[in-house]
C-alpha cells in the first residue's frame, strides 16, 4: 500500500485558479481523491488565512463559505493563518510554515510514502528537500499557464516544480471538471445538520 497525503496552499492555489481560469476553489475532497490516483489517501492538510474584511466586497464571506465546506470534510486538518498589514499592504502570515511543519513532521512519523503539494511557492523548497531526503515522493500540483488579460501577457508556474520528483499540471479543463460549487449547507454563519 502506498499511503499518500496532500498539502494545499489556499491561497496560492485560489489566486492561481482565479488569474488563469477565473475559477475561484476546487471541490478540494474529491480533487485529492482524483490526483492521488491508486495510492491510498491518509489526510489534506490545508492551510490559509482569514480575508480582511472588506464592506465594498463579498471575498470575506465567500472565503468563509469554502471554510465552512472544508471543515466538514473528513481527514482534511485545516491550519489558519492570517493578514497583517505592512505599508498599507495585507500580507499573509504562518501559512507556508504550517505547511513546512506538517511536511517534516509527518515525514519523520513515517504517516505517507508520496505527498502532493499543491503549491507554487518555493517558500516550501527547504521542507520537500527533507522530505526527498527521507525517501519520499514529492508531487508538485499547479498551474502552468501563459495568458493575455487586458492586453496584458501574465504567466504563471510553479516555482516548486524543480525541487519535486514529479509534476501535475491543472488545466482548465480538470479546474472546471473540480469546480466546487457551494450549497446552502456551506454558507457562513449557516449551522450544518
Amino acid at each position: 500500500m502506498n499511503r499518500a497525503i496532500v498539502v494545499v496552499d489556499g491561497n496560492n492555489l485560489h489566486e492561481g485558479l482565479w488569474a488563469c481560469f477565473r475559477i475561484r476553489r476546487l471541490d478540494l475532497e474529491k480533487f485529492c481523491s482524483r490526483i492521488v490516483q491508486w495510492r491510498t489517501l491518509q489526510a489534506i492538510y490545508y492551510a490559509d488565512s482569514n480575508y480582511i474584511q472588506y464592506p465594498q466586497t463579498n471575498r470575506y464571506r465567500e472565503q468563509q463559505d469554502y471554510f465552512a465546506y472544508l471543515r466538514g470534510v473528513q481527514n482534511v486538518m485545516f491550519r489558519e493563518g492570517y493578514y497583517r498589514m505592512r505599508r498599507g499592504v495585507p500580507q499573509e502570515k504562518l501559512v507556508d510554515v504550517y505547511l513546512a511543519v506538517d511536511l517534516v513532521d509527518l515525514c519523520h512519523q513515517n504517516a505517507f510514502d508520496t505527498v502532493y503539494v499543491i503549491s507554487g511557492d518555493a517558500d516550501l523548497t527547504p521542507a520537500v528537500n527533507v522530505v526527498k531526503g527521507r525517501g519520499k515522493r514529492v508531487i508538485n500540483v499547479y498551474l502552468e499557464e501563459r495568458f493575455t488579460r487586458a492586453g496584458v501577457q501574465i504567466e504563471r508556474k510553479s516555482l516548486l516544480k524543480p525541487n519535486c520528483h514529479a509534476f501535475l499540471r491543472i488545466t482548465q479543463a480538470v479546474a472546471k471538471k473540480f469546480e466546487w460549487v457551494p450549497t446552502p449547507s456551506h454558507r457562513f454563519g449557516v449551522a450544518k445538520k
